[in-house]
């Protein structure tokens, strides 16, 4: 079967490609490997799908930092958080922004962004191959041919977009960076990027999750900081994980850093100076003032406090402090503004938000997205050694990659539209679970709208 474009990977990238190839008249399929597309998108968010940020396009950049910055710009001044937000709109998935500028959809469910999506797909007549693992992908004369379970294809161009390589289960397994590498491209080693943390002690006594909403916690490597995040932090019994936590851990490897220890402000609105004056107006303007009023004094929650105070200072809530009582303050401020917990390890790849490392950037012209090493290959998303901090950030890369590759794809066909109007796919009639979703799979909600195992007519 011979086709325009093969989409390989039915993530963000690769639907937002779809979707894009569609609008331009291309004859496109998307491949995915698993049953089911769009698999770690259904996650993101705690389920919500924190699809951008509410930032400009300089400030997301500032956000990534070097190289990924400099290799996005491109693809993020073409479709910046804003147009992506007008885009969902104009198909009626409504999006709101809180506080900290991270955007949800309206409802806050993960699968009306999927929906939205492979809709869309639907309605444009792109075709998507789902339970169809592609199992290599070489050139053959001036295209290439796509190897799968159950099916062969060829195309003149082909996109990978199969992501990183954390969250197996979710199909992202690392098939693209082999690919890549088959086809000449260099690899940086993966990291585990956005992950938790352990501690080398337990010491919260039950297993509970504690959230700190605002935290400064530094990375020290010899002796310097080396970075600084701040963020909520969430505790449990051995770990911590929450906004500055994953965020730390991403430093961390994109820094190199082998040797590094934390050290943690949980009080960040205030210096030493003025939390030590704090507390001691506290204990100077009543009789029987406890250490649990000085954890409420600076906005310590107090769930926390109980245990916290135990290990780190020998202390109870109910213990009485008196006016002189100025060394013991100073001890408290210090812990409070300096809290240094013994990290054990960063949690594994596997259970990583993203993957740091894939496909060298210095390999794919980040203005086209098109390989330096493989002309007519493309590559968007986490396949490639980009990442950014959670926040939206990383789905607004892939959504704002999977679309600029195919503005360039299609300037690499001359500019033409290849197909008016809706294209009838290209695939056999006996392809292996060929999916157009349908309305009906919507209503149920089991399937992400699509039709199980036969082709959809249109």
């Amino acid at each position: 079967m011979n086709t325009d474009l093969v989409i390989v990977g039915g993530g963000a990238a690769g639907l937002m490609a779809g979707a894009r190839a569609g609008e331009l008249g291309m004859r496109a399929v998307v491949v995915e490997r698993k049953h089911n597309p769009g698999r770690k998108l259904l996650m993101c968010g705690n389920n919500r799908c924190n699809l951008t940020s509410d930032r400009s396009v300089p400030d997301l950049l500032s956000g990534y930092g070097d190289p990924v910055a400099t290799f996005l710009s491109p693809a993020l001044t073409a479709f910046p958080p804003q147009a992506l937000r007008r885009w969902f709109a104009e198909r009626g998935l409504e999006t709101n922004v809180h506080a900290d500028g991270r955007v949800f959809p309206a409802s806050e469910r993960a699968d009306d962004v999927l929906h939205c999506l492979t809709d869309t797909l639907r309605d444009l007549g792109v075709p998507m191959v789902t339970s169809c693992p592609v199992t290599a992908i070489t050139r053959n004369g001036e295209g290439f041919t796509i190897a799968a379970d159950a099916i062969t294809l060829t195309a003149a161009r082909v996109l990978i977009a199969t992501g990183g390589v954390s969250y197996p289960k979710t199909g992202s397994v690392g098939d693209g960076q082999k690919w890549a590498k088959a086809l000449g491209h260099r690899l940086v080693p993966y990291r585990p990027g956005l992950a938790g943390v352990e501690f080398v002690e337990g010491w919260l006594a039950p297993p509970r999750d504690i959230s700190i909403p605002d935290v400064a916690l530094h990375v020290l490597s010899g002796g310097d900081v080396a970075a600084t995040l701040n963020g909520e932090m969430l505790l449990s019994r051995r770990s911590a994980r929450g906004p500055c936590v994953v965020n730390a851990t991403r430093a961390i490897a994109r820094l190199g850093l082998r040797d590094f220890s934390f050290t943690v402000d949980l009080c960040p609105q205030h210096s030493a100076e003025a939390l030590l004056a704090l507390l001691t107006a506290q204990v100077t303007k009543g009789r029987n003032t406890t250490v649990g009023d000085l954890v409420s004094a600076s906005r310590l929650p107090r769930s926390l406090a109980v245990d916290w105070l135990r290990q780190e200072m020998g202390l109870r809530l109910d213990g009485a402090v008196r006016p002189e009582d100025g060394p013991l303050l100073r001890r408290l401020v210090d812990a409070l503004k300096s809290w240094r917990p013994a990290v054990r390890r960063i949690r594994p790849l596997k259970e990583a938000m993203v993957t740091i490392g894939g496909v060298v950037l210095e390999d794919v012209d980040s203005a086209t997205l098109e390989s330096r090493c493989c002309p007519g290959l493309f590559f968007a998303g986490e396949v490639l050694d980009v990442d950014g901090p959670t926040g939206g950030y990383n789905l607004q890369a892939a959504f704002a990659m999977g679309r600029f590759a195919l503005a360039s794809l299609s300037h690499s066909f001359g500019g033409r539209v290849l197909v008016t109007g809706r294209s009838r796919s290209p695939l056999p009639k006996r392809s292996p679970k060929v999916r157009g979703p349908s309305r009906a799979g919507r209503r149920r909600g089991g399937n992400h709208g699509t039709g199980r195992g036969r082709r959809t007519r249109r």
